[in-house]
């Protein structure tokens, strides 16, 4: 489960760059859905990687961006 709040502000970013790129796009969408839904929502690889790169670039998504990083960590060890 991810900080609503570092969702919330990472959905702003994406929405906010929007027209710039398609991945942003559909990112902010499901950013959106995941938000205002009950259900459990998966990211495809395209967008979790697009979320990395707003969470690296942003001090406010840090938490986020730690949280991001955990699976690939766990995949080198294994």
């Amino acid at each position: 489960m991810l900080p609503r709040a570092q969702v919330e502000h990472a959905q702003r970013l994406a929405h906010a760059e929007a027209g710039v790129s398609s991945r942003l796009r559909d990112l902010a969408l499901v950013l959106d859905w995941a938000l205002n839904s009950t259900r459990v929502v998966a990211l495809r690889r395209s967008e979790a990687r697009e979320l990395q790169r707003l969470a690296a670039g942003d001090a406010h998504l840090a938490e986020l961006a730690g949280i991001l990083a955990a699976p690939r960590r766990d995949a080198r060890a294994a």
